[in-house]
Parts: structure tokens; C-alpha cells; sequence
């Protein structure tokens, strides 16, 4: 016998088995509605969605089969020992992290925001860098994004989207400035969630997946403005976006929710007698 046969093993930690976190019924679910989406627009979105779908079937399977995958929480060993009560149980947690829902922390809303508005100023800068490479103008990418809401502006001349108006400037503005502010929060309610490699989906699954829908839709509802856009620059843009926001808001430090806060700490207010949920205990 090996010596290995001999050597003590050293015992695990003491913990919970919790089933691990997976983004993969995120996945297959998102593949399905691209999949019910592409019968409306184009065909690719069907072929991606059924990727995602696929993907996600996959990773979920793996989740299970042969085993459950599990991480282990350790338990604290300066926690207080239960002792059994023989009156009524007034709540489920009987202590501040006890039975929440995941995410337990999320980035707060203020990051989402100030991620999605630095994010966007970055994003119109690469815009503005590709029209002028593109076409000489600084103007055209502002026309072309006004286009969306404009009616008209989509049937224009490359020689008149390259020139300067202020009724498309001030409408490409308030929608870069709305959709990044949107975005951004929509990034930092979401990226709590992603349990591995949430720069990545900032970066480039969003970007791309946003990119594809954005091209079939168009290509249904506004033929004319599809020949018009970069593409390229175009996606650019979106996966310069979703770094800039993506590493933002990752790098700002998370906050608990209020999840097993009590209404009146909910409320701000005072209850003299009623044990605190929400913050450290007195």
C-alpha cells in the first residue's frame, strides 16, 4: 500500500450543502423568448435564441445530473446556540441573514445611474470617433440615432445626416441620455444576480444580444434607416457601453436589502420593544 492510503485526511469544515448559484434557467429562458421573438422579426434572432436555449438547457442539466452541485456554507463558530422555545414563532428568521432571498446585496441604485451616464458619454464618443472616420461629420451618428424617433430623417442623404441640425441634436441627446440611465440601472439590479463572470455579460452578452435585436427590429419596422447605420461602429459602441458601465458599477460596494427589515424600519421609524432586522443590534 502507498503511503497516500495512510495520510490522514483532514476533516471538512462544518457548513450547510446549498444548492450553487446558476444563471443557466436565466439562459434557457431568454434563448425562448428570443426564439418566439425571431417569428416576428428575422430568422437569425430564432437561430441565437435557440442557441441560448440550448446553452441554457445544457447548463441547467449539468447543474443536476449526475449530482446536485452544491457549495458549502461554513457555519460561524462564535454563533449563540439555539435554544428550543415552547411559544408561538413570531417570525421565520431569528437572526439578520436568515432565510433571504437571493441577491442578499445589491449595488446601489445611485452606481446604476452613474454607471449608465459615464457609460454613455463614453459610448457617444466612440460613436462620434466612427462618423468622422466613416463620414467626416460629427453630427451623423447624432442624426442617425435621432432618426429613431424623427420622421424622415431615415430617408435623408449620407451628405444631409453628416450636416448639423439642432432639432436632431437636442432628440439624439435626450434619447442616449434616458436609454443610458435606463440601461445603467437596469446593470445594476441584474449583475447582483450573475453568479460568475458578470463583466462579461456586461460587456459583451448584453451588447450583443441588444445588437441583434436592434438590427432585426429594424430591419421590420424602418428598412431605410438599417442601410445607414455603421454596424460595426454601432456595435462597438454598445460593448464600449457595457465595459465602462460594467466595471463601474461592479467596483462600487454592495449594500444588504431590506429583505428582513420589519415595516416601520422599512418606514424609518423607532419601535421600542421590537427587535432590529435591518441593521446591527444596539
Amino acid at each position: 500500500m502507498s503511503t497516500e492510503e495512510f495520510r490522514p485526511r483532514t476533516p471538512e469544515p462544518p457548513g450547510i450543502d446549498l444548492p450553487a448559484p446558476t444563471s443557466s434557467p436565466f439562459t434557457c429562458a431568454f434563448g425562448v423568448t428570443l426564439i418566439a421573438a425571431g417569428l416576428v422579426t428575422q430568422w437569425v434572432v430564432t437561430i441565437i435564441g435557440a442557441m441560448l436555449m440550448l446553452v441554457g438547457a445544457i447548463g441547467w442539466f449539468r447543474e443536476v445530473h449526475p449530482d446536485n452541485r452544491e457549495d458549502r456554507i461554513p457555519l460561524e463558530p462564535d454563533a449563540d446556540p439555539v435554544a428550543p422555545r415552547t411559544q408561538q414563532v413570531r417570525r421565520l428568521m431569528g437572526q439578520a441573514r436568515h432565510r433571504q432571498r437571493v441577491p442578499a446585496e445589491i449595488h446601489p441604485y445611485s452606481a446604476g445611474i452613474w454607471g449608465g451616464i459615464i457609460g454613455g458619454i463614453v459610448m457617444a464618443i466612440v460613436a462620434t470617433i466612427g462618423s468622422l472616420i466613416e463620414h467626416g461629420s460629427l453630427w451623423y451618428a447624432c442624426n442617425i440615432l435621432s432618426a429613431t424617433l424623427l420622421i424622415g430623417v431615415e430617408t435623408q442623404t449620407v451628405e444631409q445626416l453628416s450636416q448639423f441640425n439642432a432639432t436632431s441634436l437636442i432628440v439624439g441627446l435626450l434619447i442616449q441620455g434616458i436609454m443610458s440611465v435606463f440601461v445603467g440601472l437596469i446593470y445594476g439590479v441584474t449583475l447582483p444576480m450573475i453568479p460568475r463572470f458578470p463583466l462579461l455579460f456586461a460587456a459583451l452578452f448584453v451588447p450583443l444580444v441588444w445588437s441583434g435585436l436592434t438590427w432585426a427590429t429594424i430591419s421590420v419596422i424602418n428598412p431605410a434607416l438599417k442601410t445607414n447605420i455603421d454596424w460595426y461602429w454601432f456595435i462597438g459602441a454598445q460593448v464600449t457601453f457595457g465595459i465602462i458601465a460594467g466595471l463601474w458599477i461592479i467596483r462600487t460596494e454592495k449594500i444588504g436589502t431590506m429583505q428582513n427589515w420589519t415595516y416601520l424600519e422599512r418606514f424609518g421609524m423607532e419601535s421600542p420593544g421590537i427587535r432590529s432586522q435591518g441593521g446591527e443590534d444596539e
